[in-house]
């Protein structure tokens, strides 16, 4: 089992966002986190990496509760990608390369055919590798995120609305690429009609 969620309740200050929820997510299994806009589909991907403290109730990820002794463990073995956030890179290239600097990450480091291959998988030319990260668009933004997730090989994907910036053709194609990942377990808060038909699970807040 990679994830156990055991009757969590999720509030700011006196507003209840998540209560009494519950579900187990096994290896490989692609669950979509879906529901109206601020039932806290983004807070539970944040509960369950991690970053959102539960009032009450269970998180084991790995077998292990979520927690302050096992939180570091426990990220380790997951990449998160939001749906937004600011790139600071000189170059996609030097993104890319950042994690594998870490010792956690040490010799990881994917062959320049691997890179090749995921960028291909989401409609990524290879030439963006030498661009800026100012210069291309927010669905290549998008889509570069998910490739530093998917390079770095980690048994759990976390990923909050990972299509929202694309386009139809784009959106598909991505969806099968990344849902057809058999090992990796992908857990996604989405509106993606697509996205959800493609998932095995699917959680409605």
């Amino acid at each position: 089992m990679i994830i156990q969620v055991k009757n969590i309740k999720i509030a700011y200050n006196s507003q209840v966002v998540i209560e009494s929820l519950s579900f187990d997510v096994n290896q490989g299994q692609k669950v979509a986190i879906t529901g109206e806009s601020g039932k806290g589909k983004s807070t539970l991907l944040h509960a369950i990496a991690g970053f959102t403290p539960f009032q009450s109730g269970d998180i084991l990820l790995f077998d292990k509760p979520l927690n302050e002794s096992n939180v570091g463990f426990i990220r380790q073995q997951l990449a998160w990608v939001p749906q937004e956030t600011a790139l600071h890179f000189d170059s996609i290239r030097e993104m890319i390369d950042a994690p594998f600097e870490f010792a956690a990450n040490a010799g990881l480091k994917p062959s320049e055919n691997r890179i090749k291959e995921v960028f291909e998988g989401l409609s990524l030319p290879p030439e963006l590798l030498d661009k800026t990260p100012s210069t291309i668009s927010g669905g290549q933004r998008q889509r570069v995120l998910l490739a530093s997730s998917l390079l770095l090989k980690k048994p759990l994907l976390i990923t909050d609305e990972p299509t929202s910036a694309l386009d139809e053709t784009n959106r598909k194609k991505i969806t099968d690429f990344i849902l057809s990942q058999k090992e990796l377990t992908v857990v996604a808060s989405t509106h993606d009609s697509y996205w959800m038909e493609k998932s095995d699970k699917i959680i409605t807040l």
